[in-house]
């Protein structure tokens, strides 16, 4: 590979998943669009880059998959504690040496003032 190559990232945005999430009475009766989205900071990049071979980095729909089973029949009060689960599973799929950042996003929280969404975000 190019010796020029100084850092490389991988950001898969707008994942939305339905996720019964929220405090206030009737947020979770019905599940709400919640949007992650997931960067994967290499400590050096990925070998895929080199070699055109799935194996040698991060699988989209692996991630994917693994927040969706995350946030399967189960209900999360707050943000942050579902971005936790999150962080904490796809945690698993990322070798330590990477970083790992995950936002986050609910859609529409209850408060008519917040019309872009609420973020919370984790690094690791």
């Amino acid at each position: 590979m190019s010796s020029t190559v100084r850092s490389a990232h991988l950001v898969i945005r707008g994942i939305a998943v339905p996720v019964r999430l929220g405090c206030l009475p009737g947020e979770q009766d019905e599940p709400q669009r919640v949007e992650f989205e997931v960067t994967i900071r290499f400590a050096s990049p990925p070998a895929g880059v080199e070699t055109d071979d799935l194996a040698d980095t991060v699988d989209y729909g692996t991630v994917v998959d693994r927040i969706k089973e995350v946030v399967a029949d189960r209900r999360f009060d707050l943000v942050e504690h579902l971005a936790g689960r999150v962080f904490e599973n796809l945690r698993a799929l990322v070798p330590p040496e990477h970083t790992l950042e995950i936002a986050v996003r609910k859609v529409t929280p209850p408060v008519p003032e917040i019309t872009g969404g609420a973020v919370f975000t984790l690094v690791g």
